[in-house]
């Protein structure tokens, strides 16, 4: 799933893959630069792992939950010693006289993998300190790095560009693959501007980072997204107070962002078409490997046309819900105010499930309840997700995990508290950030976050450094997603001794399906829309005095039924801004891949069990056959094409919507009925 392949970071791109990969992303750049990175080991083997010891609190982490794994404090990247012996190495490139030749070309790729590696390692390192700790120091040392940096990678570029060309004809596969990637790298001659950029970047950071919201009568009482202002979205009925936490973290989030984010993706869309690109959507597209623009936006736009009839049956009934919930606040036969489902952006509808619920008889277990019953600790969150995941015969988490994650949030500093997985790129170091809370939303976040982890330690066992990334950018999100939804199947949740089979019935199993498409189904046009906004902005077209906010509330209301909560301005306000991955300037239409996947692959496993019918009731815990076959794809990597790789799995060679609408077909049947019985009229326009 990874973002671009730019194994040249420089400072400009570099800020926004960072961002892609240090969030739940941190998939990309760590793994996008590993993957070019490591690519010799085709040619070259050298062993880059070691053997661990064992020592606490490694990464002077007091966020650890486990004391018993213990790492080598040594045993990490020494950002002096890394940087030292790069600049020896960049004085001995090899001889170039002829491009064609393979030789000259392994052994030049050889030299830069090298170099390129340990940039990789120190940025990784230097990246998830700040992230962990928000300071000046560690934003100047992360874009002194940067900066540090830019020099090799304007060097290398063209040379790769020239190889590139050159090895049309070759026949080493792998030569061509790689030097086709390095090739759509992108770096700038304008010391200037990379400072600038990379300042803005680490700004925006700050922003959302830092936001709070203040007490109408008490301006001294304020509060932070995560946890304050999440969970008054997530179970808050006041109109007037949600209306109060909406506006609050919009103004002071997206309001702050606006002149900064302008300014940020004016820089890098100025070097984006320096290096030959139309402009930044062409950049992110590239990495899906999809096609052309055109056609990629065709096969985005066809998918969600696919899903529309189901989203709108589902939109009608919350509607129709939320209507009778608050009379005379909203219109009930146009969009839904956005501060009333349960999610600060209403990317998803699931919160507000117990208000919605279809059968109050059949009520669904509640694993918040359940987990604090049994007194389950954050350690034991990660426990249970582990356990799933050895019980398919996949890994166990190594003693770094335990060690150098950051489990919970500290009260001593600023962290970025959205949830995200890193492979650090060093002898198995990988992490998470998870600024954890003991309930379901985190239970299945936890295990979203380590299928990452597995991913990164599939292929990282299994391929060369330069295959060691998601098959395309969306799938690391559906592997972390497809497991996410096993580990709160009612099947599985009987096998945890969290719910009562007794109690699964027909009533069950729609509001299960019902919850679920809360998730699922609702966030389709929004992850449909964040960077179908981004891609007009980056082109040109939306004029940023007059329709900067009410443009980006037009495609919320034309594709989504959903309203800004109260009367906006294009004058100040930036409500995309107010979510994350503006900000952090994360591609996202992953995301809205990976959720087409994600049943692509859960369908494709069911079926390997013989399950055909009631998708929803398949678990596959502890079938190590099937685990087997989701290995198998897991492990390789981006060796082929993400559409080879798929059909290891599914036996598709293409996104099918049909493995979503599969698997809501009952909940579609029933809302369409339960929609005509009731009146609730569908559509929004």
């Amino acid at each position: 799933m990874k973002n671009c392949i730019i194994i040249i970071s420089l400072l400009f791109i570099s800020s926004f893959e960072f961002s892609i990969s240090y969030r739940k992303r941190n998939h990309h750049f760590d793994e996008r630069l590993e993957q070019l990175l490591d690519i010799l080991k085709l040619h070259f083997t050298e062993d880059f792992d070691e053997t661990i010891t064992f020592d606490a609190n490694n990464d002077n982490n007091p966020d650890s939950v486990n004391t018993e794994p213990q790492v080598d404090p040594n045993d990490r990247v020494n950002v002096e010693l890394w940087n030292r012996l790069n600049a020896e190495d960049e004085k001995r490139m090899p001889t170039i006289i002829d491009y064609s030749d393979e030789v000259t070309a392994t052994a030049w790729l050889k030299w830069y993998l090298r170099i390129a590696q340990r940039h990789h390692q120190v940025s990784a390192h230097l990246h998830w300190n700040y992230e962990t700790n928000i300071t000046k120091e560690n934003q100047k040392l992360m874009t002194a790095q940067s900066l540090l940096q830019s020099p090799f990678s304007h060097k290398v570029l063209p040379i790769a560009k020239k190889f590139n060309e050159n090895l049309k004809e070759s026949e080493n596969d792998d030569l061509k693959r790689i030097f086709g990637r390095l090739a759509t790298g992108v770096v700038s001659d304008n010391m200037v501007e990379l400072k600038q950029a990379s300042r803005l970047h680490a700004q925006l950071e700050n922003i959302y980072a830092v936001a709070k919201v203040c007490e109408s009568s008490d301006p001294e009482k304020c509060y932070a997204l995560s946890p304050y202002l999440e969970r008054v979205m997530q179970v808050e009925k006041d109109y007037d107070r949600l209306t109060w936490a909406w506006k609050g973290w919009h103004d002071e989030c997206g309001n702050k962002v606006r002149p900064v984010y302008l300014s940020y993706i004016d820089l890098l869309n100025k070097n984006i078409k320096e290096n030959g690109y139309t402009d930044l959507s062409e950049y992110w597209i590239k990495d899906y490997e999809m096609g052309g623009v055109v056609e990629f936006e065709g096969t985005i736009d066809q998918l969600l046309k696919d899903i529309m009839p189901l989203y709108e049956q589902l939109h009608a009934y919350v509607r129709g819900r939320l209507c009778s919930m608050y009379p005379n606040r909203f219109s009930c036969n146009g969009p839904i105010p956005a501060h009333i489902l349960g999610n600060m952006w209403a990317q998803t509808w699931h919160d507000r499930f117990d208000d919605l619920m279809p059968y109050p008889d059949a009520p669904l277990v509640n694993i918040t309840e359940v987990l604090l019953e049994k007194k389950f600790t954050t350690h034991q969150m990660y426990t249970t997700s582990e356990s799933f995941f050895t019980s398919i015969g996949l890994y166990p988490m190594t003693p770094k995990f335990w060690a150098r994650s950051l489990f919970t949030k500290p009260t001593d500093r600023d962290v970025v508290c959205h949830p995200a997985a890193s492979d650090m790129g060093y002898h198995d170091d990988y992490r998470v950030k998870i600024c954890t809370e003991i309930d379901d939303d985190y239970f299945y976040t936890i295990h979203h976050e380590m299928g990452h982890v597995e991913y990164y330690m599939a292929y990282g066992e299994k391929q060369s450094f330069a295959y060691r990334d998601g098959a395309n950018s969306g799938f690391h999100e559906a592997i972390g997603d497809t497991i996410g939804m096993y580990a709160i199947s009612p099947s599985h949740l009987i096998k945890l001794g969290f719910l009562d089979e007794e109690a699964v019935n027909q009533h069950y199993e729609i509001n299960y399906l019902f919850r679920l498409a809360l998730q699922k189904v609702a966030f389709l046009p929004f992850g449909y829309i964040m960077d179908k906004y981004r891609f007009l902005l980056f082109r040109g077209k939306i004029d940023r005095e007059h329709e900067l906010n009410s443009r980006w509330w037009a495609l919320r209301v034309y594709y989504g039924g959903v309203m800004a909560a109260v009367d906006r301005s294009d004058e100040v306000n930036f409500d995309a801004g107010a979510k994350y991955h503006i900000p952090s300037n994360v591609p996202y239409l992953r995301y809205f891949i990976a959720h087409i996947l994600q049943f692509q692959f859960y369908r494709a496993m069911c079926r390997l069990q013989g399950v055909t019918e009631r998708l929803h009731m398949c678990d596959i815990y502890g079938n190590k056959f099937v685990g087997a076959k989701f290995k198998e794809m897991l492990a390789m990597g981006s060796s082929k094409s993400w559409q080879d790789i798929l059909k290891v799995l599914t036996g598709e060679d293409r996104l099918e919507s049909k493995a979503i609408l599969d698997f809501f077909s009952p909940l579609h049947t029933w809302l369409k009925a339960e929609n005509l019985a009731r009146g609730y009229p569908v559509g929004w326009m």
